[in-house]
């Protein structure tokens, strides 16, 4: 999907309404012969190590981090990295916060990386990928920061790449709930869905060529 066909798909519905802070912010996409990514939807998602008591942070890595050891934050078109403990972004040390660009290397302590990635110039939402080999509690192939809008396809500016699917699949928050459509067929629970439906957590969709579920992560 070009980065125009996109902004069709975005612009020509009126069901991708702004950020509801009675949804759900945490959530695990399981794509079948891709694998499972954590969906963070709040504006600031906080990154860390294991936590022995108390609350863990929002991605919790099996490292040797901090409970709280940075913060993402999203505020507007830009995303900042607030640093509460050792970081660098783009091989430069972080003593207070860092503006994020598309492509930057994020080091957490002394051997924790991630790449942050803005895939599409049509949505605010990021993503995380693990350079390292550390990995969160729950095990996850990479982390997206959604904004109102996550597509997940074949396409280079999906947030989630799926090599193996024709079409996108969009996800977006309506009525305090996350709500899917595409342009190509859907079944929701089994059930024809041809304008999309509710993601229930445990909900298995269904198309011509792929299938994914949503779980509750918190």
């Amino acid at each position: 999907m070009s980065a125009l066909a996109m902004s069709d798909y975005l612009l020509g519905s009126n069901d991708v309404p702004s950020a509801d802070p009675t949804l759900c912010d945490r959530f695990i996409v399981w794509i079948d012969q891709v694998g499972a990514f954590l969906l963070c939807l709040k504006n600031d998602v906080t990154i860390g190590g294991p936590a022995t008591e108390g609350r863990t942070a929002d991605v919790s890595l099996l490292a040797n981090l901090s409970r709280r050891h940075a913060t993402f934050i999203r505020s507007g078109e830009r995303y900042l990295l607030l640093a509460h403990a050792a970081v660098q972004v783009a091989g430069r040390p972080v003593h207070d916060r860092v503006d994020l660009c598309d492509g930057y290397e994020v080091e957490l302590g002394a051997n924790v990386r991630l790449k942050f990635r803005l895939p599409s110039v049509m949505s605010g939402t990021a993503r995380l990928e693990f350079v390292s080999d550390h990995r969160p509690l729950r095990a996850a192939d990479g982390v997206i920061l959604m904004d109102d809008t996550c597509l997940i396809g074949p396409g280079p500016e999906n947030h989630i790449r799926c090599p193996g699917w024709t079409q996108s699949v969009l996800l977006f928050r309506r009525e305090g709930r996350l709500w899917c459509k595409s342009r190509d067929e859907l079944f929701l629970a089994g059930r024809h869905a041809p304008d999309g439906g509710v993601l229930e957590p445990g909900i298995v969709v269904t198309g011509p060529d792929l299938c994914f579920r949503i779980e509750s992560a918190t």
